[in-house]
C-alpha cells in the first residue's frame, strides 16, 4: 500500500481532448458538498485529544486536501506513521467527522439539477474519492444522491492515492471511457493533479483552493459552484 507512486507517460501528458466528452467524474468532499471545514473540524478536536497529533494545525491540515489518511499523517507528522496509527487515528478521526456532518449535509448549489441535466444529455456519471467507506455511504444514501454513479472508487480501491491517477483511471475504466473523453471536477490541489495525470480535463471547485491555485495544478476552468452557465456547453459536445 505504500509502495511508489508509479505513472507512465502516456498518463502525464497534458489533456486537450478535442474527443467527445462522454464522462463527467466526480471528487466528493468539497465538491458534491462542502464538507472540507467539518473534515478540518474533526482533525482539529481529535489531534487535541492526541498528544502524538499536537503539530496538526487548520493551516497545515488545509493544505493536504484530497489526500488519504495514511497518505496525509506521515506528511503531517514529519515522519513514518505505523499501519496500527493510520488506522486507529483515522477512524476515530472520520467517525467525529461523521458525527459533525450528518445533519448538516447541503449539497452545492445546482448539484442535483445538474446532474440531472448530464444524464439526460447522455453523459455517463463517476465518483473518485479518497474517503473511507463509511463516509461515502453517508453522502450517498442522501437524498439517494449514490444512484447517479454508475462507478464508484474509494479509498480501499486503489493501492496509491492522489495526485497518482490510479483513482481516476479506475474511474474510467469501470465507466468503460477512454481517459481523454473524461471531465473531472476536484477542489483540491492533489486531486487536479490526480486529473491531469490520468490525461483527463479538469474544473476546479472553489470550495478549498483558489482559482490561482487549481489552474496553477492543471485546472481548465473554475466553478463557484453547479450553477455556472458555463456548465452548459459541456452538454453541446
Amino acid at each position: 500500500m505504500n509502495e511508489p507512486a508509479s505513472i507512465s507517460p502516456q498518463s502525464q501528458a497534458v489533456a486537450n481532448s478535442t474527443l467527445p466528452l462522454q464522462a463527467l467524474i466526480f471528487d466528493m468532499d468539497g465538491v458534491l458538498c462542502d464538507t472540507m471545514p467539518y473534515h478540518l473540524d474533526a482533525w482539529l478536536q481529535y489531534s487535541a485529544t492526541i498528544p502524538e497529533l499536537a503539530v496538526a494545525s487548520r493551516d497545515r491540515l488545509e493544505q493536504m486536501g484530497g489526500k488519504r489518511n495514511e497518505d496525509l499523517l506521515p506528511e503531517l507528522l514529519g515522519h513514518p506513521v505505523s499501519d496500527a496509527d493510520i488506522q486507529r487515528w483515522g477512524s476515530e478521526k472520520e467517525a467525529v467527522y461523521r458525527s459533525l456532518i450528518k445533519d448538516e449535509i447541503q449539497w452545492m448549489p445546482g448539484l442535483i439539477s445538474f446532474l440531472q441535466q448530464a444524464q439526460a444529455a447522455g453523459l455517463k456519471l463517476g465518483l473518485g474519492t479518497s474517503a473511507c467507506r463509511e463516509n461515502v455511504d453517508l453522502l450517498m444514501e442522501q437524498d439517494q444522491l449514490g444512484g447517479f454513479f454508475a462507478a464508484q472508487v474509494i479509498e480501499t480501491d486503489v493501492e496509491r492515492g492522489k495526485p497518482d491517477p490510479q483513482c481516476y483511471l479506475l474511474v474510467a475504466e469501470r465507466l468503460g471511457v477512454s481517459p481523454d473523453q473524461c471531465l473531472v471536477f476536484e477542489d483540491a490541489i492533489a486531486g487536479t493533479q490526480a486529473a491531469r495525470n490520468a490525461g483527463m480535463r479538469c474544473w476546479g471547485v472553489l470550495t478549498t483552493h483558489s482559482a490561482a491555485e487549481l489552474k496553477q495544478a492543471g485546472a481548465e476552468y473554475c466553478i463557484q459552484d453547479f450553477t455556472d452557465p458555463a456548465l452548459l456547453q459541456l452538454f453541446g459536445q
